[in-house]
């Protein structure tokens, strides 16, 4: 027939025979090899994508989102533990911690994201990100907490002359970013931004005198101070604490011959009470001897 390849006589030679054994056994030795390469090859394991340590910074008050990026994750799970006391923290989506801030974000370009809402000073430190692969393969990052500085320039305690007006700067340092907002409160009411007598300024972004960063300044202008503005004035900006200084309106200048002469007062009374100390040691000493 055209289409056979070997002939009645090639069929029937010894040599030619024991040649094709001899190389059928060679191809059949090779198959269990052949078989598990192609099963080692097929066996995908999970990895991590990034640096094995990482940083994050942000400011208290503000949300975190620490990045874990898994490729080849398969049918395994990435949990997140925070180092410090070695508490799970969420396992793929579950929630493993009564603290409802904490949240696992699976996005789609493969991050496992670990949110942390409203970041407080106690949240800084090291958090892990686990694949449950044997052996574990896993990554750190390091959450660092800014906390501005919130203070008002100037003495805690102010003494106003009436009818002047005043002006009270309270200053944010240290932050990422500049307050949106800051408000200012007369006790316990609310000043408005922009009132007949009362004005708030805000200015972000100036720079600080030793060249470390930005600083923004709030300002309160009180036009024409009456006696009714005496009282506490608090400063609260949008993303760092508040700070509180008291203010005190005198009626001209017999009001501030009061004030002096209330703290020479006061200073007399202290001198008083240190000679009587002092009376009573020797005293003391006087019977001992």
């Amino acid at each position: 027939m055209a289409g056979s390849a070997i002939g009645p006589d090639e069929s029937s030679d010894p040599s030619s025979s024991a040649t094709a054994f001899s190389s059928l056994a060679q191809v059949s030795s090779l198959l269990p090899e052949a078989s598990a390469l192609s099963a080692s090859t097929g066996l995908v394991e999970p990895y991590l994508d990034g640096y094995a340590t990482s940083n994050v910074t942000t400011q208290i008050g503000t949300h975190a989102y620490l990045p874990c990026r898994v490729k080849q994750l398969g049918n395994k799970s990435v949990s997140w533990i925070r180092l410090r006391d070695g508490h799970i923290l969420t396992v793929d989506r579950a929630v493993f911690i009564a603290d409802q801030r904490f949240l696992a974000i699976k996005q789609p370009d493969k991050y496992w994201t670990l949110q942390i809402k409203y970041v407080q000073a106690r949240d800084a430190g090291s958090y892990e990100c686990q694949v449950s692969t044997e052996p574990k393969v896993s990554a750190r990052v390091q959450l660092q907490v800014v906390v501005p500085r919130t203070e008002i320039l100037g003495d805690p305690d102010r003494y106003v002359k009436a009818g002047s007006n005043v002006v009270l700067r309270c200053i944010v340092r240290g932050a990422l970013e500049p307050p949106t907002f800051i408000m200012w409160y007369h006790g316990a009411e609310q000043l408005a931004a922009d009132s007949r007598r009362h004005r708030i300024q805000l200015d972000p972004n100036l720079p600080e005198a030793t060249g470390d960063g930005l600083s923004t300044i709030g300002s309160l202008i009180i036009e024409s101070a009456k006696k009714r503005d005496t009282g506490n004035y608090t400063c609260s900006p949008s993303n760092s604490p508040s700070a509180t200084v008291t203010l005190n309106i005198i009626n001209g200048e017999s009001s501030a011959s009061a004030v002096t002469s209330a703290a020479a007062t006061t200073r007399a009374y202290a001198l008083c009470v240190l000679a009587l100390l002092l009376s009573v040691i020797l005293i003391g000493v006087g019977h001992r001897t």
